[in-house]
């Protein structure tokens, strides 16, 4: 948990690169689930592990930083996204993942942690994002 917590800590402060406004770090990737013979009695226990951490870890944040708050993303799964909010391109992003998630804020960035699973094959992410909530302007690549 202080690995995770010290690797928030430096996405918090580190400068956003030239061509995203945000930063993505799988803290943890399960192994993929291509055999479908193992799938079903792999694929639940590690979800409740990931889902286990990703609760510890939300809860850590939130002792330091206060509760986040629900932002529902199905207008941007939708395609009809509000225009000009804050965060908005990093909700775009999120929403290739979620349908809603907990964004928690420290000054001008959101901090985001999830289980993130693109596709039944593919492995599980205990994702960690913080993106600039600020201007409404923010762009994930």
């Amino acid at each position: 948990m202080d690995q995770w917590l010290s690797v928030l800590n430096d996405l918090l402060v580190r400068p956003f690169p030239a061509y995203a406004d945000a930063h993505q770090v799988d803290l943890r990737v399960s192994e993929d689930f291509e055999d479908c013979q193992t799938r079903d009695e792999i694929y639940e226990p590690r979800c409740a592990e990931f889902e286990t951490d990703r609760d510890r870890l939300a809860q850590a944040i939130t002792t330091r930083y206060g509760a986040p708050q629900p932002k529902d993303l199905m207008p941007y799964v939708s395609g009809n996204p509000p225009h000009d909010e804050p965060g908005s391109l990093l909700f775009d992003y999120l929403a290739g993942w979620f349908s809603e998630v907990d964004v928690g804020q420290v000054g001008d960035r959101g901090i985001i942690v999830e289980v993130g699973h693109y596709d039944k094959e593919l492995p599980l992410q205990l994702m960690l994002v913080v993106g600039d909530m600020g201007d409404g302007r923010t762009t994930v690549l």
